[in-house]
């Protein structure tokens, strides 16, 4: 029986999944942190366990999503925002062809999301498609009549750096590709790690601040609310310029209901056309 080994390499988590090629359904599941602020060898290696610890009989690819710009012809990871500066120029497609010897395929991680949410999922009876996955960073995918849509460099869709109006807070926080006043810089997990230390000098992770905000803590739901401000400034401007039929939302941060919520109801108050 023929398998397929599928990876969501981002920049905290490598999330991985064997599947079941005739059903399409996932048997096995794996996840390790990708560590991605090491060098480039250290990252590899933890792809290699990644695609280790699925390996089977019969596996006929591997398919790969990147969390950065990302030549898909030639397997080929140009940059990642959140990653070493090391890993950029990285052949990755045939780096890990040479390795397991079974095709490989690349692309970036939220042209990817958005793609199954256009042929599997939600959004499978659109059309005009945009997917936002909200992670460390931010990512985005445009997807017409089921196609993904590239632009000229293969770099449409990367909506976490647009430039939002950041006036309203004093703290001024620094994206990861190193630039001011980006969306990623103030709507992303990042952006809840960093504000939570800004306003408490301490050390959180986004799963911490989550059940504190829940729990009634006062600066947890601060920093909620501050992010639930940029992320409707950002899902509006997405709407005004593109007006997709559907927004699909994905990423670690997605299933954080008191943050996602709130930001859609904040959204439909700054549309032009809120219906």
């Amino acid at each position: 029986m023929p398998y397929i080994i599928g990876l969501d390499i981002g920049a905290t988590k490598i999330r991985g999944g064997l599947i079941e090629k005739k059903r399409k359904k996932i048997i096995k599941r794996i996840e390790l942190p990708t560590q991605a602020k090491k060098t480039k060898q250290i990252v590899l290696k933890n792809i290699f366990h990644a695609v280790e610890g699925l390996w089977t009989k019969n596996i006929e690819a591997i398919g790969i999503g990147v969390a950065g710009q990302v030549d898909y012809k030639k397997g080929l990871v140009l940059r990642a925002a959140n990653f070493s500066p090391s890993f950029s120029n990285v052949p990755l497609g045939k780096i890990l062809n040479r390795k397991f010897k079974v095709p490989v395929f690349i692309d970036n991680d939220a042209h990817l999301f958005t793609l199954a949410e256009s042929v599997y999922g939600e959004a499978q009876k659109h059309k005009f498609v945009i997917g936002i996955t909200l992670g460390t960073g931010i990512g985005g995918g445009i997807v017409i009549n089921k196609k993904i849509y590239r632009g000229m460099n293969n770099a449409a869709g990367e909506v976490g750096h647009m430039i939002i109006d950041t006036s309203s807070l004093k703290t001024k926080l620094r994206c990861g590709c190193g630039k001011g006043n980006h969306w990623e810089a103030y709507a992303s997990g990042q952006a809840m790690v960093k504000l939570y230390k800004h306003f408490t000098g301490r050390n959180q992770n986004t799963f911490k601040i989550e059940e504190e905000a829940k729990g009634g803590g006062e600066i947890a739901r601060t920093v909620i609310n501050i992010m639930v401000d940029f992320l409707a400034q950002g899902l509006a401007n997405i709407i005004h310029i593109l007006n997709p039929e559907i927004i699909a939302i994905g990423g670690g941060l997605s299933r954080v209901d008191i943050l996602i919520r709130p930001a859609i109801y904040e959204t439909k108050k700054l549309l032009l056309y809120p219906s």
